[in-house]
């Protein structure tokens, strides 16, 4: 597989700006062809200071939904423990109606301990614990997804359903794809071959994702339900003209955001993200990309800081090289 064959979606925008530069980047991705937008879920920013502007991830999608036409939505992903399970199956499936059958359905078990303790959700210990709470969660969601009526009694999550619906159900059949998100070897990627149409992580070399890719296929059952799961990067990139000005991009964005010494795990992301940039000009990204695509990533979800400049034209530098 090449760079060009690779799905590709931009990450919107979402701190430090307002909801119209969201959906304006969402317009333009469309109009350039790209096939997918996302948004991250969280009610602070975890880039630089947390009380940034940060655009709520639902409200802002069902708007971006209305926006647009052609290209996928999907959050990236949304945290189990922020939400209801039944209301996040309504939330869905409502965003699914607006967007005629175009949501992209991105879960986690939930990683930013600082901002569950400020906005009072518990933060459950060890992550096992959170994250069997978000295999029940896609057990519910398919369950109110694909049955006229549907009980459950919870098991890690205080959770019981008793003949509940989700009326309208969602426009694709059976239900929108759903996205895991992590990297943890032994409950991660085993939930994610036992239940998701897809998996995503970020912060790793191409040679990193080929050894997850490894431990996720073991997981499956069979070689075809390895194939069926879209494999996904989530990647920062910094396109310039010259490999230069790409460079000097990258360094400004670290220079503002990110210490000198990480003390935070959002900061030691963030060290991860960089670090694994693609960085240069668009022909060089493509090849950086390719990499990707070599070791059996299907889709890329770019985050690429600039696209909220109206003046920057990383999107479309980026766009007409992939599209070459």
């Amino acid at each position: 597989m090449s760079a060009t064959d690779l799905d590709v979606g931009v990450i919107l925008p979402q701190y430090g700006t307002d909801s119209g530069t969201v959906r304006d980047t969402a317009l333009e991705a469309e109009q350039l062809d790209y096939d997918a937008v996302w948004l991250e879920d969280h009610f602070q920013s975890w880039i630089g200071d947390p009380r940034r502007a940060t655009q709520e991830c639902w409200t802002t999608l069902s708007a971006v939904a209305e926006a647009t036409d052609r290209i996928r939505l999907g959050t990236l992903v949304t945290s189990q423990s922020y939400r209801h399970p039944a209301l996040l199956a309504k939330m869905a499936a409502t965003v699914d109606q607006i967007s005629d059958g175009r949501l992209e359905l991105g879960l986690g078990g939930g990683w930013y301990e600082a901002e569950y303790d400020r906005f009072g959700y518990e933060f459950r210990e060890p992550p096992a614990e959170r994250l069997r709470r978000l295999a029940e969660t896609v057990e519910i969601l398919q369950g109110l997804w694909t049955n006229d009526t549907y009980s459950h009694e919870g098991t890690h999550l205080e959770v019981d359903l008793e003949d509940a619906f989700c009326e309208p159900q969602p426009v694709q059949d059976p239900h929108p794809p759903i996205w895991i998100g992590g990297g943890g070897e032994q409950f991660t990627l085993r939930y994610t071959a036992e239940l998701a149409d897809g998996w995503n992580f970020g912060t790793l070399e191409p040679e990193g994702f080929a050894e997850k890719l490894d431990v996720l296929r073991d997981h499956c059952e069979s070689e075809d339900r390895y194939d069926e799961i879209r494999k996904s990067a989530e990647l920062f990139v910094f396109v310039g003209e010259t490999t230069a000005a790409a460079e000097r991009k990258r360094e400004g964005f670290q220079q503002e955001f990110l210490p000198d010494e990480p003390s935070e795990p959002r900061e030691f992301f963030l060290a991860g993200y960089l670090e694994t940039a693609p960085t240069g000009t668009p022909a060089e990204v493509r090849d950086r990309l390719a990499d990707y695509a070599d070791v059996g990533i299907e889709e890329v979800m770019l985050a690429i800081p600039d696209a909220a400049d109206a003046e920057d034209e990383s999107l479309s530098l980026l766009a007409d090289e992939l599209d070459a």
